[in-house]
């Protein structure tokens, strides 16, 4: 009899020798609803300048060495969002066959809080995840270039300002406000540029397959 696997190997061949249009329009279904892709890969590494816990600069280049990189951005006094997110990301990332080509990334975008933490809260989802994060000027470039948003709360940006003038209130509130963010993550291909998002919701095997599709399709 023939092998149940053989409508998923011959999809894979096709994908990866008929090339064109075709081949991605079909990778696009086979990844849906999980993951989209970009119409065309975009290069802008350049513009992702990271800082790591000792406040040191990397680039991409060197966070990715020649792998596909999986980026999530939170923070880690994050309640219950990241966690959760971190937690589906590495259920999704033991059941890849593909996990081996793969880099995930927690990137901060609470720097002020959490330098000096990144690899220790990312590390505990996954001892191979990496924490990374950025000057804010930084983030908002990084920000503005992925399509992604982070803000801390209004309310509680406005507590801050009116007690200013206390230094005790002011460290309090600097230490307890939540940040709005974006709950997706971004995929760049080995050659850094910028193919996939993945939204929510994060369940753990349909993204596991479609990070594998991708990475076996793309190369």
């Amino acid at each position: 009899p023939r092998s149940t696997l053989f409508p998923y190997t011959t999809l894979f061949r096709s994908f990866l020798y008929f090339g064109g249009q075709k081949d991605i329009e079909g990778l696009k279904k086979a990844v849906a609803p999980t993951a989209s892709l970009y119409p065309e890969a975009k290069s802008i590494s350049e513009k992702l300048n990271f800082i790591n816990d000792q406040s040191e600069s990397l680039n991409l280049s060197e966070i990715s060495q020649g792998k596909w990189v999986l980026i999530y951005f939170g923070y880690a006094s994050c309640p219950d969002v990241c966690p959760i997110d971190l937690s589906k990301i590495n259920l999704s990332f033991e059941m890849m066959e593909n996990k081996d080509n793969l880099q995930i990334v927690f990137i901060s975008v609470d720097p002020t809080r959490d330098i000096g933490r990144l690899d220790e809260f990312a590390g505990a989802f996954n001892s191979s995840f990496l924490g990374l994060t950025a000057h804010i000027h930084e983030l908002e470039t990084i920000s503005k270039s992925l399509g992604v948003y982070h803000q801390v709360v209004e309310a509680q940006k406005l507590a801050q300002s009116n007690h200013s003038s206390d230094e005790h209130q002011e460290a309090g509130s600097h230490e307890h406000y939540l940040i709005d963010h974006t709950a997706s993550f971004v995929l760049f291909s080995p050659d850094l540029k910028l193919t996939a998002l993945l939204t929510s919701p994060h369940e753990p095997k349909p993204r596991a397959e479609a990070l594998d599709k991708m990475i076996e399709t793309l190369g």
